[in-house]
């Protein structure tokens, strides 16, 4: 009697072992399957990718056009540039204006040298505008001028804006401050 619970528990081993062999072996077969097929879709569609699609990045084409620029066309081109990007800011710091008139010296030079029109807009200390240019084109210059807003007499600590212009689109690329001592007598 003995003999019999024994052989059915070593019966039941056998099938538990029996079972995890099938289930492993199933997965194995499954991973393989699973390596065959990404395999054989990786060698098979790559071959339908055109070669001129990129897949990923951009990259530099072979040379057409350029040329290497000799020691001298480089530095001609540096130097334009640079001069191009230069401004040159010339204001009397003093300026003399009439009551009467509210007219009077305004020292403002645009050099040949600077690349862009101005437009010089002058601030009192209360930030109110008493005089406009107008565009000053460079190698101009503005002598005298008759302020928009009447001042009284007296000297003024005087703001002057620089607007700098783009001479070829004439849209405004920066600007620069400088202080004027005005006097209205």
């Amino acid at each position: 009697m003995t003999d019999m619970p024994i052989k059915i528990e070593e019966e039941e081993d056998e099938k538990k072992k029996k079972r995890k062999r099938f289930l492993w072996l199933w997965l194995l077969f499954m991973i393989l399957i699973g390596i065959a097929g990404g395999t054989y879709l990786y060698v098979n569609h790559s071959r339908f990718i055109p070669k001129s699609q990129l897949m990923a990045g951009d990259f530099l084409p072979n040379q057409k056009d350029a040329k290497k620029m000799s020691d001298t066309e480089l530095a001609k081109y540096a130097q334009e540039a640079v001069d191009a990007s230069q401004f040159q800011l010339m204001i009397n710091p003093k300026s003399t204006i009439s009551f009467d008139t509210q007219s009077g010296y305004i020292g403002i030079k645009n050099p040949k040298t600077n690349a862009y029109p101005i437009n010089v807009r002058f601030y009192t200390s209360d930030n109110k505008e008493v005089y406009v240019s107008g565009a000053i084109e460079p190698g101009q210059e503005v002598t005298s001028g008759t302020l928009s807003s009447k001042l009284k007499k007296g000297t003024y600590e005087v703001k002057a804006r620089f607007d700098i212009y783009d001479n070829k689109t004439k849209q405004k690329r920066g600007q620069q401050f400088a202080v004027v001592a005005m006097t209205v007598q």
